[in-house]
């Protein structure tokens, strides 16, 4: 199904001085580049590594874009009111592909195995799918009984997809997304992120509760948290480590089911995702963006 109802009723963003210094909520790199997006609809690409950036003008929608993925030149982002806007030019112009405020569901996250083929999540179990770049989308639940909000979703190394959601709840495609499974995790609150470190998968959200699996998520082993904040993104730093970003300045190091703090001076801001740029950290929420360097 293809919905633009109620597209007219949307306004454009407007491009504003301090756009790099708001709230945003999503990194991605997009060749060489790099493009976020955030609140009002803010999108913002940089060709300098993230120390400069000029805000995209013409996005279609003002609403919070929370999360950016690419494949090549391709990008989407995805947001409030049902939103999804794609660029096929490495985020210089952006369409509308699918728009529906009336059913109030907001899309969480995105994953895109190619050009083409790629899903979107967002709350009360749904699920998007495309197989031509967006210009078509399957309008999906997850599951009939379950209508908890997915949050997150990757693709591990395995080929499986990966779905961190609330409640306690973590679902799992192994068969590429034809059929999902509901599992019920050992913590009973929100997990916010998913990502994976060879075979393994790590769950991370609410309190700073963190999961381990080793068995494609049959079985989870709790970590400890060392920090009780929210935690909201993560990058991977090498083969072993997964940085995880969240609240009141949470930078955590996750290596081998046990955690350590990340150096360097702690600001105290809420932060939603991470990614490496070089020797450094690109860190973004609250305050827009900032860098630090990896310690190895």
């Amino acid at each position: 199904m293809w919905c633009l109802a109620s597209a007219s009723a949307q306004q454009p963003a407007e491009t504003l001085p301090l756009a790099d210094k708001s709230l945003i909520l999503s990194v991605t790199k997009v060749g060489n580049e790099h493009v976020m997006v955030g609140e009002r609809g803010h999108v913002l690409k940089s060709s300098d590594g993230g120390l400069s950036w000029r805000q995209i003008e013409n996005i279609p929608v003002n609403i919070a874009l929370t999360k950016v993925v690419a494949q090549n030149n391709h990008v989407w982002a995805v947001g409030h009111d049902a939103t999804i806007i794609h660029s096929a030019d490495a985020g210089e112009t952006w369409e509308l592909q699918f728009y529906d405020a009336d059913r109030e569901v907001p899309f969480l996250s995105a994953y895109f195995e190619d050009e083409n083929n790629g899903y979107v999540i967002g709350a009360y179990g749904t699920i998007m799918k495309t197989t031509d770049a967006g210009k078509n989308w399957d309008d999906e639940l997850i599951s009939e009984e379950l209508d908890y909000h997915l949050n997150d979703i990757t693709r591990g190394s395995d080929g499986n997809y990966y779905i961190a959601a609330e409640a306690g709840y973590f679902f799992r495609s192994l068969d590429g997304g034809e059929t999902w499974e509901g599992i019920e995790l050992p913590y009973l609150g929100s997990m916010f992120g998913v990502n994976t470190l060879g075979e393994e998968i790590i769950l991370y959200g609410l309190r700073g509760n963190i999961l381990s699996s080793l068995d494609q998520g049959v079985t989870w082993r709790e970590i400890s948290a060392t920090e009780p904040n929210n935690l909201f993104g993560s990058a991977v730093l090498d083969q072993d480590r997964l940085l995880l970003v969240g609240a009141n300045g949470a930078r955590l190091v996750y290596e081998n089911q046990s955690l350590s703090k990340f150096e360097g001076t702690d600001s105290g801001d809420d932060y939603a995702d991470a990614i490496i740029s070089g020797d450094q950290v690109l860190l973004v929420g609250e305050i827009g963006y900032k860098f630090q360097s990896i310690g190895r």
